[in-house]
């Protein structure tokens, strides 16, 4: 629960140590996902990239190496051989990934001395689709901000 409440107040958590499950089994998410594969793969999927066209498969691998970390690489590209995953068992990995990337909180430039910004209160509030649902108990929580603040000036 605390993942989603640093994710809705913007903070974050520090060795947050992300999984992927894949046709049974989890594998850690890379720290960070280089453009290059998805615009690669993006070109080459728009250029109409057949099933059975190499270059769409270098894409598609590619991409898919640059979601999974590097220590858990190996036993997935086996896992994946193994398990005889097909195309769409393969991108739904890369869509997963790139699911919690996105919801990964965003660090502050290391250049950056001003402190955090000021926001109005509104713009804190993460908005809901209307079948999301906040988990019970939601309503308790201690702001992130605030424990992190206390645990600088204890």
């Amino acid at each position: 629960m605390h993942e989603l409440q640093a994710h809705a107040e913007g903070v974050e958590i520090v060795g947050g140590g992300d999984k992927v499950t894949f046709m049974g089994d989890s594998y850690r998410v890379a720290e960070k996902i280089g453009m290059m594969p998805l615009l690669r793969f993006a070109v080459v999927a728009k250029a109409g990239a057949q099933s059975d066209d190499m270059e769409g498969f270098a894409a598609m691998y590619a991409l898919i190496r640059d979601c999974i970390d590097a220590s858990d690489w190996d036993r997935f590209e086996s896992d994946a051989t193994v398990k005889k995953a097909d195309q769409d068992d393969l991108l739904k990995v890369v869509t997963d990934v790139i699911e919690i990337v996105t919801a990964r909180p965003t660090r502050r430039p290391a250049d950056s001395s001003d402190g955090p910004q000021n926001t109005s209160p509104n713009s804190k509030v993460p908005s809901i689709s209307p079948r999301a649902r906040v988990p019970e108990g939601a309503g308790e929580l201690v702001s992130i901000t605030d424990l992190l603040a206390a645990r600088s000036t204890a």
